[in-house]
């Protein structure tokens, strides 16, 4: 009887341990924060700077740089991964993109392929993948 109360008690504790787990694995993953893409809007804008190694393009008409500002901001990008630099580590040719603002002041954000993927980096917001297709258009824009 005894060896009986024992094995119950601990299929019980057993029980009760792993659903106290699982709850607190899940909790970990539930807080996991969501960043979307800030781009300025285009009639804040004096003109977008993009440069790649000794090349820089200016752009400072609004409908190009309203177009440019729809080829990064397709699909209104989100993403998990968190920037926490001032620039992107471990790339080569990236692309530096500013946007001067009419009142004053810029923001920067990077474009560059890491691993045969490419990405759009805005430093301390997030990271977020685009396709090949909006990479080439980016980099079209700069040759």
């Amino acid at each position: 009887m005894k060896n009986r109360r024992t094995s119950s008690t601990l299929f019980i504790f057993a029980i009760i341990l792993t659903t106290l787990m699982a709850i607190g694995f899940s909790g970990c993953f539930l807080n996991v924060r969501t960043y979307k893409l800030n781009l300025p809007k285009p009639e804040n804008l004096k003109s977008i700077s993009i440069a790649q190694n000794e090349s820089i393009v200016v752009i400072d008409n609004s409908n190009e740089m309203g177009n440019f500002l729809t080829l990064l901001n397709s699909n209104g990008r989100t993403t998990k991964n968190e920037s926490i630099q001032d620039e992107p580590v471990n790339t080569d040719n990236a692309i530096k993109v500013d946007f001067n603002f009419v009142e004053k002041g810029v923001s920067t954000i990077f474009i560059y392929q890491k691993n045969s993927k490419y990405y759009i980096e805005q430093p301390y917001n997030g990271i977020y993948q685009i396709s090949a297709d909006d990479y080439a258009g980016v980099e079209q824009l700069i040759r």
